[in-house]
């Protein structure tokens, strides 16, 4: 167990570094390193001559142990971190200066990483007792790869990080739980590998949630999914900021005669948006304008628009949405709040 220890170590600090020298920067993915470590180890026990299984199940509920604790620091730093929610943590200045997501400074996210290390800690602790009960061997390995990997295709929902890949709707990492868990019962259908019916039960189910979430996202009239993407979040954020660019109308030789620059963010989607400040009674309002240059704008898909615009510019403030024309809507900021860095509820 000394030498596996060892090896695992090695491995982790390898492709860690390995990672860093090809993209440039360093990054830590979970379930490349999970893989890593597994196979790496099974290797060195194969070449000793020594049994797989007793062993994986003692290395897999140490990589839980190493997860739960790793969440917990990105949890304080902030990567990995989930989506706008009414209650959460809120980052700030000091976070965005070392790569958290700066548009979401003083915003409350939901603490996916906090329930993500509940969930390993508590698989950790199941696994460890009915190892101690002298289970089969590779009871635990299978089970914490189906239990993890079912846990982390529901957290991923959750996620509003923006850099994370995406392939057909589903982050790299819902793709990597249901490859590893068919990759499992696979293995326990052949044998090789305790058979645990509830294995197989847990992987079709979670192969039906993404058909019929797929399914759910096709069917809707309102693209909420495609709208509300963290890539999609980010386009918003970033048209609003080259909306809201300085409006002072001057040019190199002078003032504009024609006034004001009016300046119209988009996004991936076709979503345009202009921005500036309106006056009632002596006071200065927030004002947005959002259309489409694809298709006409609805009215629901205005509505979650002018939500997410107003948690993440204008965090705890009222707002009015009307249209007049039915394509172009017209958001009014009533009133705004305050940002730092504290849990908010």
């Amino acid at each position: 167990m000394i030498a596996v220890l060892l090896i695992a170590l090695s491995i982790f600090l390898t492709l860690a570094m390995a990672t860093k020298i090809v993209v440039g920067h360093e990054n830590l993915i979970y379930y490349h390193h999970e893989i890593a470590v597994l196979a790496g180890t099974a290797l060195f026990l194969r070449l000793l001559h020594q049994p797989l299984l007793p062993y994986l199940d003692i290395t897999v509920l140490g990589i839980g142990i190493f997860l739960a604790c790793g969440r917990i620091g990105c949890l304080l730093v902030g990567c990995c971190h989930g989506r706008p929610s009414r209650w959460g943590v809120c980052y700030g200045e000091a976070h965005a200066a070392a790569g958290f997501t700066r548009y979401y400074v003083g915003i409350p996210l939901f603490p996916v990483q906090a329930l993500e290390s509940l969930w390993a800690l508590g698989i950790v602790v199941v696994g460890a007792t009915v190892v101690l009960r002298g289970s089969a061997p590779g009871t635990v390995f299978t089970s914490y790869i189906v239990v993890y990997g079912f846990g982390r295709f529901c957290f991923e929902f959750l996620r509003g990080d923006p850099d994370r890949p995406y392939f057909f709707g589903f982050s790299e990492a819902q793709w990597t739980s249901l490859l590893l868990m068919a990759f499992t019962i696979s293995a326990e259908a052949s044998r090789a590998l305790p058979w645990q019916r509830w294995h197989a039960a847990a992987t079709i189910l979670l192969a039906l949630i993404m058909a019929g979430v797929s399914l759910h996202r096709r069917m809707r009239k309102t693209p909420t999914h495609a709208l509300l993407h963290p890539r999609h979040i980010r386009e918003i954020a970033e048209a609003l900021e080259f909306a809201l660019l300085s409006r002072s109308g001057s040019t190199a030789s002078g003032p504009d005669p024609f006034g004001p620059l009016i300046r119209v963010g988009c996004t991936s989607l076709g979503v345009r948006i202009s921005g500036g400040e309106v006056q009632f009674h002596s006071k200065l309002f927030p004002y947005y304008a959002l259309s489409s240059n694809e298709r006409p704008l609805t009215a629901d898909a205005a509505a979650i628009l002018a939500a997410l615009i107003c948690r993440i510019r204008h965090p705890r403030c009222h707002f009015d949405l009307f249209s007049r024309s039915g394509t172009v809507f017209h958001l009014l900021i009533l009133r705004e709040g305050g940002k730092g860095m504290r849990w908010c509820a």
